[in-house]
């Protein structure tokens, strides 16, 4: 039987483990079982919405550089 591996530094605390070269885990089995708990985001936000219009951003930007050029 063969395994093919590939050395990885985990990315919850850096430490250097070792993970099988067919899987995709960014994180060891001690911070995946830690992070496993925490809730997946489904990318749905509640509230609002908040957008800056660009009006507003290029006016503040036009009263920020006016202060600053005297």
């Amino acid at each position: 039987m063969e395994l093919r591996v590939q050395l990885k530094v985990c990315e919850g605390c850096g430490s250097l483990w070792f993970r099988a070269q067919n899987h995709c885990s960014t994180y060891c089995r001690e911070c995946a079982t830690r992070l496993a708990d925490f809730p997946v985001d489904t990318g749905r936000r509640r509230g609002p919405k908040h957008r800056l219009s660009t009006p507003n951003l290029m006016r503040t930007w036009t009263v920020a550089e006016a202060g600053g050029a005297e």
